[in-house]
């Protein structure tokens, strides 16, 4: 606990010292469970030992139905964006596909605001929207040091993404430690902004999906323009779960104008013509109402 209140007293300094206002990490919201969500921006995975792995696994799955809808939801729709694929921003390693997001859904009589969860010391889609003229918070509590100053427009929070704020236990591969968590509501409203041009995302682990969830039903993302995912179906007993998640996005007015599998992406068994469905894929979208 004091190396909790350590970490955040830290953060919140070293915020007041950026100028911007302090984020309270110790509300009374109620807490789900302990862990992390939207850690990182890698694809990730173990090659051909990760794909055999995939088709035993979901041979098993009983809502093959749930998977062909999800299929059908990540097939890309024009009216995403007006600028088709949209911009397309390279990726620095071998192991990803590039992202993307559509330059006609800026603003363009105010500057964009960006919001990056996860930057795992990977900075293409962060330094891109810098270039693109937007207003850049980057978020990761596990690299790139203490709250500072990038650029102009460019600042980094060592703060996690959750569906409360407080603070939160990492895994095992980060030592267990624990690490200052906020909602992303309570971030805008401390950051002193009413809406997100642009959210950057992962949601691999159940905690994650849960946490984009919890962005829908809550009706945030109505407060967003775009949102870049990253996305991995690794749970066989989440598919129904997957669709009701995707079709939320599509019913809170999201299309995907952009979607790409990634190199390492196991194939699922899954055909509908020239679709297939595979189990990491980068997806944009675009609010279209």
């Amino acid at each position: 606990r004091t190396r909790s209140t350590t970490a955040m007293k830290s953060a919140t300094l070293s915020l007041r010292n950026m100028c911007l206002p302090a984020i309270c990490l110790l509300c009374t919201l109620p807490c789900c469970a302990a862990g992390r969500w939207w850690r990182g921006k890698g694809g990730g995975g173990s090659g051909a030992a990760s794909k055999a792995a995939a088709s035993t696994e979901y041979d098993a799955v009983d809502c093959q139905k749930c998977m062909s809808q999800v299929m059908r939801l990540l097939v890309p729709a024009g009216r995403g964006c007006q600028a088709g694929n949209g911009t397309l921003i390279p990726s620095t390693t071998n192991a990803r596909v590039p992202c993307a997001y559509c330059d006609t859904l800026l603003p363009k009589k105010r500057q964009c605001v960006v919001y990056s969860f996860g930057v795992d010391s990977v900075w293409d889609f962060d330094k891109a929207m810098v270039g693109a003229g937007c207003r850049v918070i980057s978020f990761d509590p596990f690299c790139c040091g203490s709250s500072h100053k990038i650029g102009a427009d460019h600042d980094f929070l060592p703060v996690g993404l959750a569906t409360y704020d407080g603070v939160a236990v990492a895994d095992a591969a980060h030592l267990n430690v624990t690490y200052p968590v906020s909602t992303l509501r309570t971030l805008m409203q401390s950051l002193e902004h009413d809406r997100i041009d642009m959210l950057r995302l992962k949601v691999s682990s159940k905690v994650e999906w849960k946490g984009l969830k919890n962005l829908i039903n809550l009706g945030t993302v109505q407060e967003i323009r775009q949102i870049s995912l990253n996305i991995h179906l690794a749970d066989s007993d989440m598919w129904e779960e997957y669709k009701t998640i995707l079709t939320g996005l599509k019913s809170a007015g999201f299309a995907p104008f952009y979607v790409a599998k990634q190199p390492d992406a196991a194939y699922l068994k899954v055909q509908e013509g020239v679709q297939s469905l595979h189990n990491r894929y980068e997806v944009a979208y675009g609010y279209t109402y």
